[in-house]
């Protein structure tokens, strides 16, 4: 079987959808240990999309997944697969979530700007589309959504209007230097900021939560459904609303996460917690909840709004705020690169804001206060002591 061959056939046999014919061919390709360390790679490739937010053992979860193959194939080389099942339940039952292997395959569109937003569809043929101009989107033949004016909506009417329309998962990405808006199929608006990532489908199920997840910093106005709420998911935190007004920050590679309330109410907890108990703690307007690595606790405290949607209008609000803390939120908005040799001003705090500001005018700002020096070349900037 050639290679791309078998990744369609894995993909067909972890959605359920391969035929007996197939399974049977799978499993004879798999025998040699060539093809099973190809295997290996192509499950830790895939993306992790539709989350049902519930906790997992990953043994549980492994021993399910063996009982239903061998239910199905009745094969006895079986042996030889088992290893790497048992790395893809391992992957399902990480973190805090249930997930879905998506149905990704080679990329069918034009090659992707990194610093242009960009929408991937996971359908049959996983297209991915650069959003620089209007547009109506289109997968695989059947309506998505529309790009107008730099928003990109998504409808009801548009969906339900072709009773043939599937539910497709979507990954928007939002690279630095750049925010973007998202209107979902309920009506829900997601402003996010750069630097994020953000994965839900083009239309939410009716028995099941709305459910989206988030990497990155996104304010949230979700539309009102008392029947339905709406979960947000980050690597740390899950939020639990029916209708608000919220930012939530959880950027890869930062140890803290946040959730700001602006209005109405919202449950937050630890996506560890067990998903069979009601665990969520309320939070209300102007009160943020604060998660970190190496705490199980969640920190609320009463906080200015202001600080954390500043963004949303093109405003950089600094409160308090570590030296090291401003750089990172420098890059992304500014897409750019900090290197900082001048380790003894990071614990450095600040207050300041700043909206259309060049990044030398920030630094030159700051600068007025603490003593250091820049250089920049191109999209990097390098900060010294100015006494070497």
């Amino acid at each position: 079987m050639k290679e791309f061959n078998a990744k369609k056939t894995i993909i067909k046999y972890l959605d359920s959808e391969a035929t007996a014919s197939e399974k049977e061919q799978l499993y004879k390709w798999v025998e040699t240990k060539k093809n099973q360390k190809i295997f290996k790679e192509f499950v830790k490739a895939q993306q992790l999309i539709d989350i049902e937010y519930k906790c997992v053992d990953s043994e549980s979860a492994f021993n399910d997944f063996l009982t239903k193959i061998d239910k199905d194939t009745k094969t006895r080389n079986f042996k030889v697969f088992m290893p790497y099942l048992k790395y893809a339940a391992i992957l399902i039952g990480v973190c805090f979530a249930t997930f879905y292997f998506s149905k990704q395959n080679s990329y069918n569109s034009i090659p992707l700007d990194p610093n242009q937003v960009s929408l991937q569809i996971l359908n049959k043929n996983s297209e991915s589309i650069n959003l620089s101009e209007d547009k109506v989107i289109t997968a695989s033949g059947e309506y998505v959504a529309v790009l107008e004016h730099g928003i990109l909506k998504y409808t009801k009417t548009a969906l339900t209007a072709k009773k043939s329309s599937s539910n497709y998962q979507n990954i928007l990405k939002v690279p630095y230097g750049k925010t973007f808006k998202v209107i979902l199929s309920d009506g829900s608006q997601v402003y996010l900021n750069s630097g994020s990532t953000l994965k839900y489908p083009n239309a939410f199920n009716k028995d099941k939560p709305r459910t989206v997840y988030l990497e990155g910093e996104a304010y949230f106005d979700v539309a009102k459904d008392k029947k339905q709420s709406f979960l947000v998911g980050s690597k740390r935190s899950l939020v639990k609303v029916y209708g608000t007004q919220f930012n939530v920050s959880s950027y890869s590679g930062e140890c803290r996460t946040e959730i700001v309330l602006v209005e109405g109410s919202v449950g937050v907890k630890q996506n560890t917690a067990e998903h069979n108990k009601d665990t969520f703690q309320l939070i209300t307007p102007s009160q943020k909840a604060l998660l970190t690595t190496n705490s199980d606790t969640i920190e609320i405290t009463n906080v200015d709004v202001e600080k954390y949607i500043g963004w949303t209008k093109g405003v950089l609000v600094f409160e308090n705020e570590r030296f090291d803390n401003i750089t990172k939120i420098l890059e992304r908005h500014y897409n750019i690169s900090i290197t900082n040799h001048f380790d003894d001003i990071n614990t450095l705090r600040f207050n300041g804001s700043f909206q259309k500001d060049s990044i030398e005018q920030v630094l030159n700002t700051i600068k007025m206060h603490t003593n250091f020096s820049y250089t920049r070349k191109g999209k990097t900037i390098i900060i010294t002591n100015p006494k070497q």
